[in-house]
C-alpha cells in the first residue's frame, strides 16, 4: 500500500510542504503501530512546470497527455496500482486552492477517462491560509470536488474537512498546533481507512 502526498505550493519547503510532511509521517507511524506496511511519498510541485489542461482530447484514447511538461513523469507514478490514497496540500490563494493544485487536478482527467483509475482510492486535503479563517475549508472542499469527480472516497481528519493550518501564525507555521494536529489526524485517518479497506 502507498499514499502519495502532493505539495501544491509555488514555494519550496514552506508551510504547505511542512504540514504535508507531518500528515504523511503520521500515516506511516499509524500503519506501523497497527502492524501494517504503508509507503508514503511526497511530490513537491514547486520546482515543476505543470500547465493547465488544454482540452486537446488526446487522453480520451489512452493514458497519455499531449503537453510535454513536468506532469509527464507523474503519469506512470500516479498510475501505480499500489497507491491507495492521495493527499493534496495547497496554500490558499484568493480564497481557494493554488494554481498549481488546480492545474494538477485538471490534468488528472486522463486517469478518469481511462477506466476511472482513481476510483475507490482515498482522497484527503490540507489547506494553509494566511489567517486562521482564510479560506481553508473552501479550498479543501474544492479539492474534494475534484476527487469526487474521480469517484474517490473522501477522508477527513476525524473531526473536520481535513488539515487546516495558519501559515502566518504568530509562532510561525511550525508553532500552529491546531494546523499540525489536524494535518496529523488526516494522516492517521487515511492510514486507518486504507488498512481497513485493504485487510
Amino acid at each position: 500500500m502507498k499514499i502519495i502526498g502532493i505539495s501544491a505550493s509555488a514555494r519550496k519547503n514552506k508551510s504547505t510542504h511542512f504540514l504535508l510532511e507531518q500528515c504523511l509521517q503520521e500515516a506511516s507511524t499509524t500503519a506501523e503501530a497497527l502492524g501494517k506496511s504503508l509507503d508514503v511519498e511526497l511530490i513537491d510541485l514547486a520546482p515543476l512546470q505543470i500547465n493547465g489542461c488544454v482540452a486537446c482530447g488526446k487522453c480520451k484514447d489512452a493514458v497519455l497527455c499531449s503537453q510535454e511538461d513536468d506532469f509527464q513523469p507523474l503519469i506512470a507514478k500516479l498510475a501505480n496500482p499500489a497507491i491507495v490514497g492521495i493527499i493534496i496540500a495547497t496554500p490558499v490563494y484568493m480564497g481557494c486552492m493554488s494554481a498549481q493544485a488546480k492545474a494538477f487536478i485538471d490534468r488528472t482527467v486522463l486517469f478518469r477517462r481511462n477506466g476511472f483509475m482513481f476510483k475507490n482510492k482515498l482522497g484527503g486535503a490540507i489547506a494553509v491560509g494566511g489567517s486562521r479563517n482564510g479560506g481553508q475549508e473552501l479550498s479543501i472542499q474544492a479539492i474534494h470536488a475534484g476527487m469526487m469527480i474521480h469517484d474517490m472516497i473522501i477522508v477527513g481528519d476525524g473531526d473536520h474537512f481535513g488539515g487546516a493550518a495558519w501559515g502566518s501564525h504568530p509562532d510561525g507555521y511550525e508553532g500552529d498546533e491546531t494546523g499540525i494536529i489536524t494535518s496529523r489526524n488526516l494522516g492517521k485517518r487515511m492510514s486507518e481507512v486504507a488498512i481497513m479497506m485493504n485487510v
